[in-house]
């Protein structure tokens, strides 16, 4: 099978705006640091192979970044930017349709997109996890009934932001509104910082309860993250393959999230995303042919893979896995050293 060319994009490089949006499409944030905006690239690299009649749109701090050609619309996003996750609090702001699902950069399509909007049910907000209460879990970046309680609720949505379905209704403003406003106290709600920051599924969380939006058990078969893997990785973007055994259950999602590490441009955790961001650019870019572009993507980093998933078996879960990071207050991860001659903090991502 050969691969499919990009689809070409009418517009020019930079800012653009369009009068009219279709019903659904995808929204993706990338900001601050450069390789979110390389990231944002590669995730459009698989939906254009996915799914190309999907309209996309960027939020960007760079409209004339590589990414942004391969966008229907790009939305500046201004004012000072950080790594943290402050941005992702204004998503009501810049959801540009009717039903926006919102992608994490670090996010790749291995099959069509389209079938995940339907998978929702009709909350306002659509996010993917489970409820749980300060008897299931006593700390998820900080103490679970405190953050209830400031909720005014028995439970909290324990979601991963990656992913989120968004209405442009009343409720939807309301919920970011009060989740920024959360933000505003974030050290007074004793949670944990993230990359020298704030971490916005807490806020969300807490907001989200306050009007009764719960969250919904998708991750097997929409977006789930390597975080709790437990055995070899199954994945090919080419081909739309990806399963793997997550904290005990078997995943085969339509988007796979390659959060903390394993997006990484170093360490081994990041190998299989490395291989398949190679894969996509030879047949999306180059128009090398499927067979082809695999093998070259499979000769430079097919080694890496190998002793990724060896990893695995071995260990029971992969090199630098951050879970249960924000299980224990002033608690770190423990995991074997990873393949890396480059000095990087121990990245603190979602759990779920």
């Amino acid at each position: 099978m050969r691969a499919v060319p990009p689809s070409p994009n009418p517009h020019e490089r930079g800012i653009r705006k369009v009068s009219e949006h279709p019903k659904r499409g995808i929204l993706v944030l990338a900001y601050g640091h450069k390789r979110y905006h390389r990231q944002a690239h590669t995730l459009a690299l698989s939906l254009q192979r996915h799914s190309p009649g999907l309209h996309r749109t960027l939020a960007t701090d760079d409209g004339n970044c590589p990414a942004a050609e391969l966008y229907d619309d790009v939305i500046e996003v201004g004012g000072t930017q950080s790594d943290d996750c402050r941005q992702k609090l204004h998503l009501d702001r810049y959801a540009p349709y009717p039903y926006t699902l919102y992608l994490d950069a670090d996010a790749l399509a291995v099959r069509p997109v389209e079938p995940v909007f339907d998978l929702f049910d009709e909350s306002d907000i659509g996010v993917v996890g489970r409820d749980i209460t300060p008897a299931q879990e006593n700390v998820w970046y900080g103490d679970v009934a405190s953050m209830c309680r400031k909720a005014s609720s028995t439970w909290l949505p324990k979601c991963n932001s990656g992913l989120m379905l968004i209405r442009p209704t009343e409720t939807t403003r309301k919920v970011f509104g009060r989740a920024r406003q959360l933000a505003d106290g974030y050290q007074e709600l004793g949670l944990h910082p993230f990359r020298r920051g704030i971490a916005d599924e807490p806020l969300l969380a807490m907001a989200l309860a306050e009007s009764g939006i719960h969250a919904q058990d998708l991750t097997a078969v929409t977006s789930a993250t390597p975080i709790g893997i437990s055995g070899p990785l199954q994945l090919d973007v080419l081909n739309g393959d990806c399963a793997f055994d997550k904290n005990g259950m078997k995943v085969a999602p339509a988007l796979i999230h390659f959060a903390a590490d394993y997006s990484s441009d170093y360490r081994l955790a990041g190998a299989p995303y490395r291989r398949e961001r190679s894969a996509l650019r030879l047949a999306q870019r180059r128009h090398f042919t499927d067979t082809t572009a695999r093998i070259i993507a499979d000769l430079r980093y097919g080694l890496q893979c190998t002793a990724f998933n060896t990893w695995i078996r071995i260990a029971g879960r992969a090199p630098r896995d951050p879970s249960g990071v924000f299980d224990e207050p002033r608690r770190r991860t423990t995991s074997p050293m990873a393949i890396s001659s480059t000095k990087q903090s121990p990245a603190q991502e979602e759990t779920t």
